[in-house]
């Protein structure tokens, strides 16, 4: 499935006087109104989120990120991300251009993108985009969503509603999704499902996909399944929760320029990426999950491990407390609070020594009062950026363990 973000971004503008008339006429003469900024949407917020993730993690690989320029870069992403919590989106674009700027040396405005912004309705061989998805729901209405393929009929129904002619630049499963790759996908599910299969059975690669939870909740998750997952040995899984003001797509298109994707199917892990605001409800939908997984993979159970970011953290830590016995171990970025029940899994808590949102002392704290808990600082590094590294440390040192 091929991921586009909208690259666009938000200019402010600015209205000049020249040569403004005076005395009566002036005062009779209609003044057309001042232009007004564009709106700064979460595609532009995501656009320039992961230009700077980018810039970043091409300068950390690269080891060419001086200490000082690494903590300056940090506390302008933290900032931005504070401007986003208040509301201030423009504030918040123009911060994390500035800090990419300062990475790169290139100004945004001629930095090449991968894609252009979709400005008007989207068509599928000639025809809207809308009336693929149409077709396809119909298809779908004809088949028995009470049986056992109800959980896949739910998520190709789901897929098939981001078919939309002109995409919402507030929801990314819609802004990200090229519809050619998608209407392709589908044409496979559909076709599928009617001959009463499920085609998420064995199915490798990159999917956004919804599926049931308890009381009939829909968990929308991104799921990446190695090709290493599609044969008769068993796979384990790698369960990522990100943090407030994110979704499903975060860990694996941004965070480190989606390493997590990499480092687990080098692990023949199948990673999920659940929206954690409503995954994190209850550990139920933890349950729902694990089943679904369990029909279409061979899990190992003895492999099910869990990281969280900040909100995604925090949701982790209660989920473990919950179902202590299901992971293999855990690791909590930025956030997270103490794990205290019996039987529980070894964990690693990471700080950040500038982050202003979860301070390093609170993460630390939780770790000290974590029996058995790992804890480490990130230097030099605050809350957003340091998940890259974070991810980088946490998965050898995950899967380290077994259950």
């Amino acid at each position: 499935m091929t991921m586009i973000f909208r690259s666009t971004l938000a200019a402010s503008l600015a209205a000049t006087l020249v040569g403004a008339p005076s005395g009566a006429w002036a005062q009779a003469t209609p003044q057309a109104p001042a232009p007004t900024a564009p709106k700064v949407t979460r595609a532009d917020l995501a656009a320039a989120y992961m230009r700077v993730d980018a810039a970043y993690t091409q300068r950390e690989t690269a080891k060419t990120l001086p200490d000082s320029v690494r903590a300056q870069i940090n506390r302008m992403v933290d900032r931005a991300a504070l401007s986003f919590f208040s509301g201030q989106f423009a504030a918040a674009v123009g911060t994390i251009d500035a800090a990419q700027l300062q990475l790169s040396g290139v100004p945004v405005a001629s930095t090449p993108v991968a894609s252009t912004p979709v400005r008007g309705p989207r068509a599928l061989h000639g025809a809207p985009v809308s009336a693929a998805r149409d077709e396809y729901l119909a298809r779908l209405a004809a088949v028995d969503s009470t049986g056992p393929l109800a959980q896949a009929l739910l998520s190709t129904r789901e897929r098939a509603k981001l078919l939309v002619d002109v995409p919402s630049p507030e929801r990314s499963a819609e802004f990200l999704h090229d519809p050619a790759t998608l209407s392709r996908d589908l044409a496979r599910e559909v076709s599928v499902l009617e001959r009463g299969r499920d085609p998420y059975i064995g199915l490798v690669g990159d999917f956004w996909r919804v599926y049931r939870g308890a009381n009939n909740a829909l968990v929308p998750m991104r799921i990446v399944a190695p090709p290493s997952a599609n044969v008769r040995k068993p796979v384990g899984v790698l369960l990522v929760l990100h943090g407030a003001g994110g979704d499903e797509n975060m860990f694996v298109d941004a965070y480190g320029r989606g390493i997590v994707s990499k480092l687990a199917a080098e692990q023949r892990l199948i990673l999920v990426s659940p929206r954690t605001d409503v995954f994190g409800v209850t550990p139920a939908h933890f349950d729902a999950l694990m089943a679904l997984l369990r029909n279409e993979f061979r899990i190992d159970s003895t492999r099910v491990y869990l990281i969280g970011h900040s909100m995604g953290a925090g949701a982790a830590a209660r989920l473990v407390q919950a179902r202590p016995a299901q992971f293999a171990a855990v690791a909590m970025l930025a956030g997270g609070s103490p794990i205290t029940v019996p039987g529980a899994p070894p964990s690693l808590y990471v700080g950040a020594e500038l982050d202003g949102i979860i301070p390093a002392a609170r993460v630390e704290a939780a770790a000290k009062a974590t029996p058995g808990a790992v804890y480490e600082l990130f230097r030099h590094e605050g809350h957003l950026l340091m998940v890259g590294n974070g991810v980088r440390r946490a998965v050898p040192w995950l899967v380290s363990h077994t259950r």
